[in-house]
């Protein structure tokens, strides 16, 4: 976009508007100009009626001819007219008022103004009904002098009043501008002008004077400042330089951005002409596109370059009426890159090694095309530009070219990596030709390669040419090295040290000295890692085998934080061995350091959470047997103190239960219900329980936003977590304080927000925070369990969980769920206490072996015929050789080629009225039940959980 086309033009719509707002203010003073000559020759109608018949006829003609002849001839007539009349007949008469009433009524509405006067000294006062019709009143309504002074402003009552009654007291006039309320009331600016009249006495009888509206024009004036002060702040702020120029070629304006440019005052160039002030404008080209433009009407738009100032300008110069206005801006840089490309693809196009620029992905099957090659391209390989052009690299491959060095360049091309290798090519005529090759990706904004630079040379004779070989490894490692962000050039001799522009755009320095650039960059190195890199750089220096160096340290940005970086250089030696110069690269590994530390976290969490996962499965198992021998034992045991023991020990197997309930939790394992919870409505069902765990010393405030909406989860452990976080808080908390609990919409998910006022947690504390048996609390105050099952829950739950903490300011833990977009109504299932059986024949497949006896010998407790198998394998075979079956009851996770899920798909095909039950001691209950015809059992279940399972699913399909 042209931004000096678009200034200028709203330049010149600006002072379209600036005009008319200006003539319309003109207009408004003449009115009022002639008003106030009209209300001050009323004084003189007693003393000269000559004067006052020239006034009224003066007004008359005005009102008359406003719109068709020139003013001064009207007036000039009409008023010789009604002083011939008045030098005739002596007076005006009450008939000759009476006539010219309407011209006078005219002329009011015309000048939107009224007359009044206050009769002394029982100061009755009396309004024209142009007075009436300012102030929004009916006509003929009378006034008193308190109700006048009563429609003024409150602010500017004082005023009037000591005005009037100045003029009163002294017979001194006055005129002021101030603001009324009218009888709608709205305020407007008014026009005040009082005269006092004496009488033949020469006292004071009355005032008399006019009010006229001029509410329009304050309105007019202000957006009058306005435009100007928008113009002129518009081109103060413009990034162009900018001046105007008269048709004599002086400067009548000039912003800021011109008197930086241009190096001068504006207040040295206003007034002067441009060519006496530059002269060498005057003299060259500038002046001849100046007044080429002006003559020709045509907009100018060329670049020059000013010697004087050292410095290239790009001018866009439009004529106009009134003179010319010019943008101009400072190209000098623009110029320099320019140039500095030009050369930049002079010295490819002449350098001995081949250079090719690949377009990414522009031919099908991923093939890079030929988008440009330099002189030694064609030099090399006898293809001409035309040849290869659009064309893929491998036409120069051939019969020997390796297989797999063609395989390892794709890999690294496919993910935008560098590579580089020796291929044996074929040129345009046959002849074979070895090249040592480095691709490096041309990366975009959106971190997608676009291109891809090939460099390389001809290798065939490096053999032969020991000291040729050395100078191809040194280009070729520079080649390499250039891929980092941040490129450096160190000469060692002098210490100057040139960066590319990545050292602003990656890092934010900008213009960093070339000079004793070695101490600039020492200094942003941080000062607990400087020492070692200065001395590890210099050491590497000193030696004379080194010829690589790489540190990794923290680096200063501009903004004055710090990037973790790698830095690392190839030293270029003379024949001495001695260095001489440094070239290499920072690279800011920051988020790469950062993305490795989460990952690893994430991995020590799943780890510790699978070491879990497995112990409570196994566990489980045992649980299985355990809980199902001891309701066996309650059961079937008259011994009233034997019975209690088998209670007694039940309810310890279900507190073992809870406990891996909780290890699966944090492991992800744990069996859920998950339902469609109003969460607003589930915390404030919680809210007295919470308030009691917290203590009487911790206020407990809820933030529950309307909006919030509802979750799936499930509905005891998010209770339970809710909970734990409350205790976490409150033990945080030993002298009391305060726990907010909030909600809130975030995205498409819903987020619930512990805080606490306590002591918060250092960076050490949060890293292991969520890791199982982990406490800050002294020993016997807490398990370790809180925050690591609600880790397990939330994960599940799909959903996830923050902390976000620092020491002494205390603890905000934030649960993030699946927003539901609708309403859902969970069903709560009531078991009926009865134990199911029957006499079926049932298929036990069960790898362990306790878990195995035990199911059988409660099924056949149950009346059912139970037959056992250890894996999938042999259950398979016994359904083939033993059939029929009602049903098969088997575990999930089993050894051996097929699990639980496998085998049930096996039965379904085989078998396909066979139903299969599926237990399971992880956390795949849901998905199992998704996938299965038939309600899967969680571990440890109970007997009466397993004969409703099995009843169920044998009833199910005898019913189909």
């Amino acid at each position: 976009m042209d931004y000096s086309a678009l200034a200028y033009y709203r330049m010149c719509e600006f002072d379209d508007d600036l005009g008319k707002t200006r003539t319309m203010q003109r207009g408004y003073a003449i009115v009022g100009n002639v008003f106030r000559c009209f209300v001050t020759s009323l004084k003189q109608w007693r003393a000269d009626r000559f004067s006052t018949g020239l006034v009224a006829g003066g007004v008359s003609a005005l009102v008359l001819a406003w719109s068709r002849l020139p003013i001064w001839l009207w007036l000039v007539g009409a008023a010789l007219f009604v002083a011939w009349r008045l030098r005739r007949n002596g007076a005006w008469s009450r008939h000759d008022l009476h006539e010219n009433k309407p011209l006078l009524e005219i002329a009011g509405k015309v000048a939107k103004l009224g007359g009044w006067v206050v009769h002394l000294p029982d100061r009755q006062m009396e309004w024209s009904d142009e007075t009436r019709a300012i102030h929004e009143i009916p006509k003929g309504k009378t006034v008193t002098i308190d109700e006048a002074i009563g429609y003024f402003a409150p602010e500017w009552r004082d005023t009037i009043t000591r005005h009037f009654e100045s003029c009163v007291a002294t017979g001194l006039p006055y005129d002021i501008e101030v603001e009324i309320i009218d009888g709608t009331g709205r305020r407007k600016w008014v026009r005040a002008i009082g005269v006092a009249i004496r009488d033949d006495m020469d006292r004071i009888c009355r005032v008399q004077g006019a009010l006229q509206d001029i509410d329009e024009r304050k309105r007019l004036e202000k957006t009058a400042r306005d435009l100007e002060r928008r113009f002129a702040e518009s081109m103060e702020n413009i990034s162009d330089a900018f001046f105007q120029l008269d048709a004599e070629w002086r400067f009548t304006y000039l912003n800021h951005q011109a008197e930086r440019l241009l190096e001068r005052p504006r207040s040295t160039l206003m007034g002067q002409s441009i060519w006496d002030e530059f002269p060498e404008a005057s003299s060259g080209s500038i002046r001849q596109h100046y007044e080429d433009a002006a003559r020709e009407g045509r907009t100018a738009d060329f670049e020059v370059f000013y010697e004087s100032l050292d410095a290239w300008f790009s001018v866009t110069a439009y004529p106009g009426p009134a003179g010319m206005t010019v943008y101009f801006r400072d190209v000098t840089q623009r110029h320099a890159a320019d140039q500095h490309l030009r050369l930049l693809e002079m010295a490819i196009s002449r350098i001995g090694d081949f250079v090719i620029i690949t377009k990414a992905e522009s031919q099908t099957g991923g093939r890079q095309a030929i988008v440009y090659v330099n002189d030694a391209f064609v030099r090399i390989t006898g293809y001409s530009p035309e040849d290869a052009l659009n064309r893929s690299p491998r036409f120069l491959q051939g019969q020997r070219t390796d297989a797999a060095s063609i395989e390892r360049i794709d890999r690294a091309i496919a993910r935008s990596k560098a590579v580089r290798a020796e291929l044996l090519n074929y040129t345009k005529d046959g002849r074979e030709y070895w090249i040592d090759m480095s691709i490096a990706p041309i990366v975009g904004s959106d971190g997608r390669a676009t291109h891809f630079v090939a460099t390389g040379r001809d290798i065939t004779d490096r053999k032969h040419a020991e000291e040729q070989l050395a100078e191809t490894e040194e280009r070729f490692a520079i080649v390499a090295m250039m891929t980092t962000d941040a490129v450096w050039d160190w000469d060692v001799a002098t210490g100057h040290v040139q960066w590319n522009n990545n050292i602003a755009s990656v890092f934010g320095h900008a213009d960093v000295p070339v000079e004793d650039g070695f101490r600039e960059w020492e200094a942003k190195i941080h000062p607990d890692d400087r020492t070692r890199v200065i001395s590890s750089v210099l050491a590497a220096i000193e030696g004379k085998a080194a010829v690589t160096w790489m540190e990794e340290y923290r680096f200063r940005r501009g903004t004055g934080t710090y990037a973790e970086v790698i830095d690392q250089g190839h030293i270029i030696r003379n024949a001495a061995g001695k260095a001489t110069r440094m070239v290499g690269g920072v690279r800011d590994v920051t988020e790469t350091r950062l993305n490795e530390a989460k990952r690893l976290q994430a991995q020590r969490l799943e780890a510790i959470g699978q070491l879990t996962g497995g112990v409570a499965h196994d566990f489980n198992n045992l649980l299985t047997v355990i809980i199902g021998t001891a309701e066996t034992l309650a059961d079937e045991i008259a011994d009233p103190r034997l019975s209690a023991v088998a209670r007694l020990n039940h309810k310890a197997s279900q507190q073992g239960a809870a406990l891996t309930r909780q290890l699966l939790t944090f492991a992800g394992r744990q069996p859920l219900e998950p339902a469609a919870l109003n969460i607003n409505s589930s915390i404030r069902a919680l809210e007295g329980l919470l308030s009691t765990a917290l203590g009487g010393t911790i206020v407990l405030d809820l933030k529950l936003d309307p909006g919030a909406g509802q979750l799936r989860a499930d509905a005891a452990q998010l209770e339970a977590s809710l909970m734990n976080l409350c205790i976490n808080a409150r033990d945080a908390m030993p002298n009391g304080g305060n726990v907010t609990i909030s909600t809130a919409q975030s995205g498409i998910n819903v987020v619930i927000r512990i805080s606490d006022t306590g002591f918060g947690m250092d960076q050490d504390t949060r890293a292991k925070a969520f890791e199982p048996f982990f406490t800050t609390k002294p020993f016997g105050k807490g398990s370790g369990l809180g925050l690591s099952t609600v880790y397990g829950f939330m994960r599940q739950s799909g959903g996830r969980i923050e902390i976000a903490s620092e020491p002494g300011k205390g603890t905000t833990v934030s649960l993030y769920f699946p927003r539901l977009a609708s309403t859902e109504t969970a069903v709560e299932m009531i078991p009926n206490g009865l134990l199911h059986g029957g006499s079926e024949r049932i298929l036990v497949v069960e790898d362990d072996p306790m878990v195995r006896e035990f199911a059988a010998a409660t099924l056949m407790s149950l009346g059912y015929f139970a037959t056992s198998a250890a894996d999938a394998t042999e259950a398979l075979r016994i359904l083939e050789t033993d059939s029929p079956f009602d049903l098969v009851f088997s575990d999930v996770v089993m050894p051996g080629p097929l699990d639980g899920h496998a085998m049930a798909a096996e039965i379904m095909t085989l078998y396909p009225g066979l139903p299969v039950v599926l237990a399971s001691g992880y956390a795949d209950i849901e998905r199992i039940g998704a996938t299965s015809r038939f309600r899967p059992l969680a571990k440890p279940y109970t007997r009466q959980q397993l004969s409703e399972a099995l009843r169920e699913a044998i009833d199910a399909s005898q019913d189909r």
